[in-house]
C-alpha cells in the first residue's frame, strides 16, 4: 500500500511539474517588434534611446516600471539590459526559438588626409562588429554595435546597407493552427499522466476491495493427513 502512495504522489507531481506547466510560467515573458522606432532605452526615459530595436526580433521581459517593460536584448556577454516602451511591443505567449538578431557588420575606417601621408602609413582599415540597431543624430545615421566587446556607435557611412533577414517565426505562430493534442488545455504528456492515474487508482480499489479467497477444500482419504 505505502508503495502504491509512493507511485500516486510521484506521478501527481510529474502531471504539475510536466513540460506544460514549465511553459505556461515561461510563456508571455517576450515581446516581438513589429513597428519601426521602436527604441531600446538605457533608462526609464524618452531621453535615454540607445538604438532602434531590429523589427520582427524580440526582447526578453524581465520586469515593469511605469509605461516601460524592464527588457533584455541579447544574451550571455552580448546582453544588454534596458527599458521598451509598452505601447510599443506585444507580449507572446510563446518562446520563440529565435528572439534576437544576429547580425555582424563590417565597419571600414580611414584616415583624414591619408593622401598627404608618405608611404607606409596604413590609413585604411576594416573590422568586424555586432550590430544592434540605428539611432539617429542629427541627420546622420549611426549604427549601434560592438566592437571588439566596447558598445558604441559607428556611421552608417562606414558600413555596407543593412542586409539581415526578418524573423517570420511569429507569422508562422500565428498562421498555425493548434494542435490537436493541446485542444482543451491538454497535451500528450497530460494524458499519458492521467492514464497512469487512472490505472493506478483502479489497481488501488481492486486491492482494497478485492474478494477474500474461498477456504481451500479439506483431502480426506488415505493420502489424507490424520487431523486428530
Amino acid at each position: 500500500m505505502k508503495l502504491l502512495f509512493s507511485f500516486l504522489t510521484a506521478a501527481a507531481m510529474l502531471f504539475f511539474l510536466s513540460p506544460s506547466a514549465v511553459r505556461a510560467e515561461e510563456t508571455a515573458r517576450y515581446a516581438r517588434i513589429l513597428d519601426e522606432e521602436v527604441y531600446f532605452y538605457e533608462r526609464a526615459e524618452a531621453e535615454s534611446g540607445l538604438f532602434v530595436l531590429p523589427r520582427t526580433y524580440f526582447v526578453r521581459i524581465t520586469g515593469e516600471e511605469g509605461n516601460y517593460y524592464a527588457a533584455e536584448y541579447r544574451t550571455g556577454s552580448a546582453a544588454l539590459q534596458g527599458y521598451c516602451l509598452k505601447s510599443q511591443v506585444e507580449l507572446v505567449d510563446y518562446v520563440p526559438e529565435t528572439p534576437y538578431l544576429d547580425y555582424t557588420i563590417e565597419v571600414v575606417f580611414e584616415t583624414e588626409g591619408a593622401e598627404q601621408l608618405p608611404a607606409g602609413f596604413i590609413t585604411r582599415y576594416t573590422v568586424e562588429a555586432d550590430f544592434y540597431g540605428t539611432f539617429s543624430y542629427g541627420s546622420a545615421i549611426y549604427y549601434y554595435v560592438s566592437l571588439e566587446g566596447d558598445f558604441g556607435y559607428v556611421p552608417a557611412t562606414a558600413c555596407a546597407p543593412l542586409d539581415y533577414p526578418e524573423n517570420t517565426e511569429h507569422m508562422q505562430e500565428e498562421s498555425s493552427p493548434p494542435a490537436p493534442q493541446e485542444s482543451g488545455g491538454m497535451n500528450a504528456v497530460n494524458i499519458v499522466l492521467i492514464c497512469a492515474l487512472s490505472v493506478a487508482g483502479i489497481g488501488a480499489v481492486y486491492f482494497l476491495f478485492r474478494p477474500a479467497k474461498p477456504p481451500r477444500p479439506q483431502t480426506y482419504g488415505e493420502d489424507a493427513e490424520d487431523p486428530f
